[in-house]
């Protein structure tokens, strides 16, 4: 089962970027901040409806156990919404990707993940394809000082989100129930935020009439959201290494999106790429299900 909350987590992952792309004129710490507060208000809500037990049972122990996750994550996200706002969608999502190798490692080398030589060469063909398959040039020419500045927070995304996306799966090992790490993380989001906003006085930052673009804003809160809760249920049962290397083949949806949705782009190679990349997650999958 947790093979197809994977696949589910994969495809709406996808179209993350490309919301995000469409609503990235807004100033990028404005978008970040707000787009922290609707995702884990949705998670919020999601978890009560399901959980509504949860809210009686938040315990600041667990709070506290889980925040270096919780702020490698906001850090992350910034650092998304950054580097999509100053670069080409299909660039950065392309070294995005190389997430995977960090979690990937940190799977084997500390959760001591069984890996047979059939699993890792796919899954480094799978991970070299995926992070390959968007380089390039081709599309709208972008200012050379800003597409180092988001090559670099697209590294910045690389490192914290990696790390973070290893620690959910200790922290779901710990609580047996992903809802319950995803309330806590939501909890722990919302104050930080209002906190920030008292602080700096920057309540406008929350104000979604300052959003522009705000359906694509919402759409991207909520696939992101569902991608993520997919993930979590992924890592109940699956190994986070595994998971972590089928999910970075969600660059296919999003590269395909940036041609049909942005105009980017997308050479016959990349279309071999493509190819190679559904091979691979194809195999992934057979030999996980054996």
């Amino acid at each position: 089962m947790w093979l197809y909350y994977c696949l589910l987590s994969t495809i709406v992952g996808g179209f993350t970027s490309i919301a995000v792309k469409k609503c990235s004129d807004n100033e990028s710490k404005r978008i970040a901040v707000m787009g922290l507060l609707s995702y884990h208000s949705i998670m919020i809500i999601v978890s009560l409806v399901i959980h509504p037990e949860f809210i009686s049972q938040l315990n600041i122990i667990d709070l506290l156990k889980m925040l270096p996750g919780i702020t490698l994550q906001s850090i992350g996200f910034y650092c998304f919404i950054a580097s999509t706002k100053y670069g080409k969608v299909s660039i950065n999502s392309s070294i995005q990707k190389a997430k995977v190798v960090v979690t990937f490692l940190l799977g084997i080398i500390i959760l001591k993940e069984n890996c047979t030589i059939l699993q890792l060469v796919v899954s480094l063909i799978l991970i070299v394809l995926s992070i390959l398959v968007a380089k390039g040039k081709e599309g709208v020419t972008i200012d050379k000082k800003l597409e180092r500045r988001a090559i670099l927070y697209s590294y910045g995304f690389v490192l914290c989100n990696g790390t973070s996306h290893f620690m959910n799966k200790i922290y779901i090992m710990h609580f047996k129930n992903p809802l319950y790490v995803v309330f806590n993380y939501a909890i722990i989001i919302v104050i930080g935020i209002l906190i920030y906003c008292l602080i700096t006085k920057k309540w406008d930052y929350i104000d979604i009439r300052k959003i522009k673009a705000k359906r694509y804003f919402l759409l991207q809160s909520i696939l992101d959201a569902s991608s993520s809760i997919f993930n979590r249920f992924a890592m109940l049962n699956g190994d986070v290494s595994t998971i972590s290397v089928i999910e970075t083949s969600s660059i296919v949806i999003t590269i395909l999106a940036s041609k049909f949705i942005l105009k980017e782009k997308v050479t016959g190679r990349k279309y071999l790429m493509i190819i190679g990349i559904f091979l691979c997650v194809l195999i992934l999958a057979i030999i996980n299900n054996e």
